[in-house]
């Protein structure tokens, strides 16, 4: 493997927020190799309840269309929570009104789908200090 593709993230963890199995597959094989804990929530609803069982997830990729409460809610909720959690808001909308109704809600970064994995690891670097 290619070194600038892998990141130990041993002892890290990262919570996918997504809908979409086929999108969450892709993402969970692109981390896996990172050795981070990847958690996994199809809708809002259940990556707030997670995170009230788990209280702390180094980084969260945030679906912004989710079934239910969508995902900038599901962000202003988790914010509440912890002003500090790390949410990456990833969504096939990348038109510039999602990428700011994404900030304002406080999501701290922006990635457009379909997501390459070199782009998604340095973001996800940024926000680990890897």
């Amino acid at each position: 493997m290619d070194s600038k593709w892998f990141y130990n993230w041993e002892g890290k963890s990262v919570l996918v927020v997504e809908d979409d199995p086929i999108n969450f597959n892709y993402l969970d094989a692109l981390l896996k190799p990172t050795m981070a804990k990847v958690y996994h929530a199809e809708k809002g609803e259940d990556a707030i309840e997670l995170y009230r069982k788990i209280s702390f997830f180094n980084v969260v990729l945030m679906d912004i269309r989710l079934p239910g409460i969508t995902g900038l809610e599901t962000t202003r909720q988790l914010i509440a929570m912890n002003k500090n959690i790390v949410v990456i808001a990833q969504t096939a909308y990348a038109e510039e009104w999602y990428r700011q109704a994404a900030f304002e809600a406080g999501c701290c970064d922006f990635i457009a789908k379909p997501i390459r994995a070199n782009e998604m690891f340095e973001l996800i670097k940024k926000y680990l200090n890897a």
